[in-house]
């Protein structure tokens, strides 16, 4: 196999931390500063329900180019907040819910083997970023943990989540580089490795212990393409880019 001319990374799960406690703990927060008598993981279960609707819903894969209009997660949290709101008869404010749950998103931290892993690979390789993110909290998580990349595509600027092809066609764009020639690096067995796969890219599936890699639950009837290759670290990828030399 060619060396990669680019490297391109989903920055939660695969760069950056976004456990499930943390999420429980935004929402515990939020349920607090609006005294609505409820603890996180209850918050965080009721809301779940209706946040992941948004998940099934807004990528049609059968025909990517005739998915629901775009909304970004701002957007789609403030929503999935008013409809638990409502089936909780709780009087939240659902546009405050969702900004702090971006704020809190902006905050999230590196895993302990990012930092090393993107030093050994720079300067062998272009590195970029494409995930499913709004262009504020991307950023901002990036600069946060000190991370830079080139280019940054997230989904509100591709337009698209994540597996659609045009996201990942988005960042070939920005890198001026054929899908063939990318090695996308993530946690989602669908929406990083399959999507990837669908869009002509090879792919490493990174599985950190304990982790349910993805958020994003597939059709019960797809069957997923199998990543290129499966790491358990980021520090795997200096010797896996070597070997394909």
């Amino acid at each position: 196999m060619a060396i990669p001319k680019l490297i391109a990374f989903d920055c939660y799960g695969t760069l950056v931390q976004n456990e499930t406690d943390e999420w429980i703990a935004t929402l515990g927060a939020i349920a607090d500063e609006q005294g609505l008598g409820l603890d996180g993981p209850t918050f965080h279960s009721e809301w779940s329900k209706h946040e992941v609707n948004f998940r099934k819903t807004r990528t049609n894969m059968a025909d990517p180019a005739n998915s629901p209009p775009f909304r970004s997660y701002w957007e789609a949290w403030r929503d999935a907040f008013s409809e638990t709101f409502m089936n909780l008869t709780l009087g939240g404010d659902a546009d405050a819910a969702a900004s702090h749950c971006v704020l809190d998103w902006c905050m999230r931290r590196a895993f302990p083997d990012t930092s090393g892993a993107i030093s050994q690979l720079e300067g062998h390789v272009a590195l970029g970023v494409m995930s499913n993110a709004d262009d504020q909290v991307l950023i901002e998580t990036l600069q946060r943990n000190s991370l830079v990349f080139d280019p940054v595509i997230s989904s509100e600027a591709a337009q698209a989540y994540k597996p659609d092809p045009r996201a990942f066609e988005a960042i070939c764009t920005a890198a001026s580089v054929s899908p063939k020639d990318v090695l996308y690096v993530g946690d989602s067995p669908y929406d990083d490795a399959h999507g990837a796969k669908l869009a002509g890219m090879r792919t490493v599936l990174i599985k950190r212990n304990q982790r349910t890699p993805g958020r994003t639950p597939p059709p019960g009837t797809i069957k997923l393409l199998e990543p290129d290759f499966v790491v358990t670290q980021l520090t795997e990828l200096p010797a896996l880019l070597d070997s394909l030399g």
